[in-house]
């Protein structure tokens, strides 16, 4: 697997530049030291995963990944445990709390590697021009149109996928997977929902109006809502 490595401190950088070398399967391809910097790195790159840190200057490590339209998997490091809840909220896949062993920095790297192995033997797929997906559920495989899909609701091991033309289709799946691999036309508004932005009929308040379903906006999530009101 790949991983950049974004934090201020120099020390942090060699803890897990030293931790990295035990792992053969793991490779850093480029270190930052601020995270405006590894942005235009992630525009024409892909990594598996990224380790961040929190308080760094010019752009903190929170509202960095709040940037991201599709980000990796992120570990985040810091000496900073009150951060931990809006980190998890962000869907992070850990948090290190400074300083952290080898053996709790080769947990989070397995949390990794879980994921990347539980997405390579998922019940979607996504075609390659990305307009329909195909998903196994309710012990059929559908193939869905995306222009169909109205929204996604975590639904807690599941995903509910919401549609205008059947019943909902249940999958074994994470909300994360779906923010990860559907294309621009769907934003992550809660951490419980993705809706299809063609849908959207109005927005008041931290409320989304979707055909008949009022959905909430998740506040860690009002930064995505303004990007689209500014388009």
């Amino acid at each position: 697997m790949t991983c950049i490595i974004i934090d201020d401190e120099p020390i942090a950088h060699h803890i897990i530049e030293d931790y990295a070398k035990e792992l053969k399967d793991l490779t850093i391809l480029k270190s930052f030291y601020n995270a405006v910097e590894a942005i235009s790195f992630l525009n024409t790159n892909k990594v598996d995963f990224i380790f961040l840190d929190i308080k760094m200057p010019k752009l903190k490590g929170l509202d960095f990944i709040k940037m991201l339209t599709h980000p990796p998997a992120i570990i985040i490091t810091s000496a900073y445990e009150e951060y931990a809840l809006e980190g998890f909220e962000l869907s992070v896949t850990d948090y290190l709390l400074k300083p952290f062993s080898f053996e709790r920095f080769l947990k989070a790297y397995q949390k990794v590697a879980q994921l990347k192995t539980n997405i390579s033997n998922t019940n979607v797929k996504v075609d390659a021009e990305d307009q329909s997906i195909f998903i196994k559920g309710d012990k059929e495989i559908h193939q869905v149109n995306l222009n169909n899909i109205i929204y996604l609701e975590s639904y807690g091991g599941y995903v509910k996928v919401h549609l205008n033309t059947q019943k909902p289709i249940v999958v074994h799946q994470s909300l994360k997977f779906f923010e990860t691999n559907l294309n621009t036309n769907f934003i992550r508004t809660h951490r419980s929902y993705i809706i299809n932005k063609t849908y959207i009929k109005s927005i008041k308040g931290n409320l989304i109006k979707l055909q008949d379903n009022d959905l909430p906006i998740g506040k860690l999530y009002k930064i995505h809502i303004n990007k689209l009101l500014e388009n």
